[in-house]
């Protein structure tokens, strides 16, 4: 298990995590009454909600990667959380 103990690999898994949470989340509500006039400026702060709420994800996957004592994973999954946090930041 050592030889998958890298920091590219942790990072791609920081970056997939929160994309296909917020694809999952996407899903379940219903955002039809948005899609009407001055529809970014009513999405910015639910997107930038959404993906505050996916990087929990990736805290929850480096928890579990530091249990299993596999470090740069880990410290990768933090390189991928760094876009979310920065875009979410910007949107709300």
């Amino acid at each position: 298990m050592k030889r998958w103990d890298t920091i590219w690999l942790g990072a791609l898994i920081g970056l997939l995590l929160p994309a296909l949470f917020c694809l999952a989340y996407a899903h379940t509500i219903s955002l039809q009454f948005l899609w009407q006039e001055g529809m970014f400026e009513t999405l910015k702060p639910v997107i930038g909600q959404m993906m505050l709420l996916s990087t929990f994800v990736d805290m929850a996957a480096m928890f579990l990667l530091y249990e299993f004592n596999l470090w740069r994973i880990a410290k990768g999954i933090v390189l991928g959380i760094i876009p979310y946090m920065a875009a979410a930041i910007l949107l709300l």
